[in-house]
């Protein structure tokens, strides 16, 4: 039996003619909307991947036909992290699991930035007054003025200290571990509560783990100065979801610009939609043209590597 490719059609489309060219052997088995595979086809499977136009009506047949494929050795997904725990079960399995880290960071990073101006610069004020047709020139801040913390210093948070640093803004980042590369200020996670305090915009980057699982609440944005912007483009089950609402009813919190939420889609009954000074992304910060493209580049660039030393292992076998 040879290799055999599962990937959606619309990935297919784009890369077919590259692919085959890389492995002029392989099979190419598309996902065609939701459609179900035969057990046949299920158990001809040996590489797959899970891509960014699955997400997310189509990531549940998608990864039911993984789940199901009895030969699957190779698993690549768009995504930067896998604290998803579909993916330890792959895992288990000997399934030889791929992430892209850092392939969305830019275009994260731009979300983050286009939440961070809407706020500070007051553009839903804007919006709103141009909707009543009322001319009603208003003082903001400049950017420059902005002390910015960013919890988590991976791809993400990396990438949004550089851009939102080109503005002037005051940017000190918070890790386990700082290496010294990083492009801003940055400390020990020892004192993210010091970061929390000081910061006038609050940028949350941290992937979910038992650490950081609902470790942003009542405390925490009791520390925030009043008037404290937040944002939240790393996991939406890293903040106590009810604390937040109450933080920004009680005018504490000044706003926030949020991609993840800890019940997605967020439901209808959420405060969170009708917020004044909320700015809702359902999770599709990174879902740029061009980040697309960059997952699509290294799912290519490593089922390339990884055929090619499948290949060296079977002919060095006896």
């Amino acid at each position: 039996m040879g290799d055999v490719l599962l990937l959606t059609d619309e990935v297919a489309s784009r890369r077919r003619d590259e692919l085959l060219r890389l492995a002029p052997d392989l099979e190419l088995l598309e996902l065609v909307g939701d459609a179900e595979f035969s057990e046949e086809q299920l158990a001809s499977i040996t590489h797959a991947f899970f891509s960014a136009d699955t997400w997310p009506n189509r990531s549940t047949p998608f990864l039911r036909a993984c789940l199901a494929a009895p030969n699957l050795r190779w698993f690549q997904s768009f995504s930067a992290g896998g604290d998803h725990p579909v993916f330890g079960r792959f895992a288990d399995r000997g399934v030889e699991v791929l992430f892209t880290p850092g392939g969305s960071a830019p275009s994260i990073a731009q979300t983050v930035m286009m939440m961070v101006l809407a706020l500070v610069r007051g553009l839903p004020e804007m919006l709103e007054a141009q909707r009543r047709k009322e001319w009603t020139p208003t003082e903001t801040r400049d950017l420059g003025d902005v002390s910015v913390g960013i919890i988590g210093m991976g791809s993400i948070g990396a990438e949004v200290a550089r851009l939102i640093g080109v503005t002037g803004a005051d940017v000190v980042g918070v890790r386990r571990t700082p290496t010294g590369t990083e492009p801003c200020e940055t400390w020990s996670d020892e004192r993210r509560d010091e970061l929390i305090s000081r910061s006038d915009v609050v940028v949350l980057c941290m992937p979910l783990t038992d650490a950081t699982r609902q470790s942003i609440g009542k405390l925490e944005f009791a520390m925030m100065r009043p008037g404290t912007i937040v944002i939240n483009v790393g996991r939406g089950e890293c903040v106590d979801e009810s604390a937040l609402i109450d933080a920004l009813n009680s005018g504490h919190l000044a706003g926030a610009g949020l991609d993840v939420f800890a019940t997605e889609p967020l439901p209808d009954d959420s405060p969170l939609w009708t917020m004044p000074r909320v700015i809702v992304s359902p999770h599709s910060s990174g879902l740029t043209n061009r980040s697309l493209r960059r997952a699509e580049d290294a799912f290519v660039a490593n089922l390339a590597q990884t055929l090619r030393a499948e290949a060296n292992d079977i002919s060095a076998t006896p």
